[in-house]
């Protein structure tokens, strides 16, 4: 991941570019970071296990990823990850803008499926694993993107979205189900929570207190606290800090900052502070934990 991805929730950044709306991310648990906060983002995300276990919420229920499985992260969804106990995961993910395959254009494929999908009229199963009917002819797709996307061959863009529809087909005949009328109460929650943490995103470089927070979706204080703990599974205070503290080990090894600097920089003034919450996080110093990444 990018230092400007840690930076915003909203990963507002184009994947790919106009000529192909499409990327491949590798992440490896831990590298920097052993999380990785709740966020979302416009383009739709299939995650394929390389090795090992971790933990992902996705539109806040929580799942136990392993080794095979296939993750699906529809567009707009809010989803966050992090290590499971302290093993080791490797996954690769396939980022990319549904208009890829949709071409803006309005036919049979968009009106009967990509726009009722899109608009959340249809359920995606968040984790699909090896003892899933079709999950070998899933990840044999799934594979030749990874594939055709990594080798770049002679015209590797019409066979990438050609097999991205097929990709979709498999989708919509065996793993998506119709869906007549969207979850409001749902749609609302998350709509508040997106809301808390934009805010966070936007602010986390200063002191940020309950009472503002709870102001910008019209709740009190008390009932802040209980309905941040319900959806995000911390404290409001707890999930601030991770956020801020993937920043600072992120800042850690990309530059040359002091460390009092970089605790600064994410809203934090006081160091002893700052060592206490990093070393509870990451087993080690601030300044151990640079030390360490450059003899690596």
């Amino acid at each position: 991941m990018q230092q400007e991805e840690l930076m915003s929730l909203k990963e507002t950044g184009q994947k790919g570019d106009f000529l192909l709306p499409l990327v491949v991310c590798k992440t490896v648990l831990p590298d920097f970071y052993t999380t990785f906060p709740m966020h979302w983002h416009n383009e739709m995300e299939i995650v394929v296990v390389d090795e090992g276990d971790f933990e992902e919420t996705i539109d806040f229920e929580t799942y136990h990823i392993r080794k095979g499985d296939i993750v699906l992260v529809p567009p707009c969804m809010l989803h966050s990850f992090k290590q499971f106990e302290e093993e080791k995961s490797v996954f690769r993910s396939i980022i990319f803008d549904l208009s890829i395959v949709t071409g803006n254009n309005t036919d049979a494929c968009s009106i009967k499926y990509f726009t009722p999908f899109l608009e959340n009229r249809y359920i995606s199963p968040a984790v699909i694993s090896s003892s899933k009917p079709h999950y070998e002819e899933l990840r044999a797709i799934v594979t030749e993107l990874l594939d055709i996307y990594s080798e770049k061959k002679e015209c590797f863009e019409l066979k990438l979205k050609a097999k991205l529809f097929e990709l979709f087909y498999l989708l919509f005949c065996y793993f998506f189900e119709g869906e007549e009328n969207a979850n409001a109460i749902k749609s609302g929650t998350t709509k508040s929570v997106k809301m808390i943490l934009d805010y966070i995103s936007a602010n986390y470089m200063y002191p940020i207190t309950i009472e503002e927070l709870a102001e910008t979706v019209n709740l009190s204080k008390h009932y802040f606290m209980r309905f941040f703990k319900k959806y995000m599974g911390m404290t409001c205070i707890e999930y601030i800090n991770d956020y801020r503290l993937n920043i600072a080990a992120n800042l850690l090894l990309t530059t040359r900052m002091r460390i009092t600097e970089v605790a600064a920089s994410i809203g934090i003034t006081n160091l002893s502070y700052f060592n206490r919450i990093f070393k509870k996080k990451y087993h080690i110093t601030p300044k151990e934990y640079r030390v360490n990444a450059d003899n690596t």
